[in-house]
């Protein structure tokens, strides 16, 4: 299929964030799935979300922010099941009430699935991680 290069970015960023995905399957998944697949550019994007790329992703692109779609335009189109949500809740359906959901007809872990994972402590856990990787390796760092 097709997938904006921002969404490819998200999605790498969550799998190997949140998710701790080793970046090399997600760069075989992309590589096999996409129409537009580019094998070295491909490849490096999944590098540098693994942080093992010439460079090397310092931030996270979160699911959450909306930062690349303030307007909850994608989200809608793509997630119909949330299209009536305000655009504060449409990225985060959790933090509506349950009035505001119902009134949209969503009940999380039925016609949306619930978390997953909770980003805050999954992202400390994943960054724990490669700071002692790379304490233990300092040679190997420049």
């Amino acid at each position: 299929g097709w997938v904006p290069q921002a969404v490819r970015m998200v999605t790498a960023s969550f799998l190997v964030e949140y998710l701790r995905v080793n970046w090399i399957d997600g760069c075989e998944h992309f590589h096999d799935e996409l129409v537009d697949a580019d094998a070295a550019i491909n490849a490096m994007m999944w590098q540098n979300a693994g942080r093992s790329g010439v460079d090397q992703w310092n931030f996270v692109m979160s699911p959450e922010n909306a930062s690349q779609d303030p307007s909850g335009r994608y989200v809608r189109e793509w997630c119909p099941e949330l299209a009536k949500l305000a655009t504060k809740y449409v990225h985060r359906p959790w933090t509506a009430s349950d009035a505001t959901l119902a009134a949209a007809g969503v009940e999380l872990g039925v016609t949306y699935p619930r978390r997953i994972v909770d980003l805050a402590s999954e992202r400390a856990a994943a960054k724990d991680s490669v700071l002692a990787m790379r304490r233990a390796h300092l040679s190997k760092n420049d």
